[in-house]
């Protein structure tokens, strides 16, 4: 189905993996395809980490908050013209408004 995609990057890092190929219009320009974006398997797996962790209380030190997919993170980028991952506040008033709430992986107001 995509013999002519040319695998770029093998999602190792990231989950994504990218793919590339001339485009038929304009052999001077290219087409780009992503694939991987699981953010059904990220909800899921967040949903399952609250359940697990409901009622327990947190430890000492650092723990996970949340697992933000990338594209909500561009998705807050274009809305409100703000990188979350640079601004701690605003990430913070984000995931503790009920919309956003099941990107966290424990019931608690951050």
């Amino acid at each position: 189905m995509f013999s002519d995609w040319e695998l770029i990057d093998d999602g190792s890092f990231n989950g994504v993996r990218k793919w590339i190929r001339s485009s038929s219009d304009d052999y001077e320009t290219v087409q780009v395809r992503y694939e991987g974006f699981d953010i059904p398997v990220i909800l899921k797996r967040n949903h399952e980490s609250r359940m697990e962790k409901d009622g327990t209380r947190m430890g000492d030190g650092l723990e996970k908050a949340a697992e933000i997919p990338c594209s909500v993170l561009y998705k807050w980028l274009q809305e409100d013209g703000v990188w979350a991952p640079d601004d701690p506040e605003y990430t913070k008033r984000k995931l503790n408004d009920p919309d956003w709430r099941y990107l966290k992986v424990r019931n608690i107001i951050i």
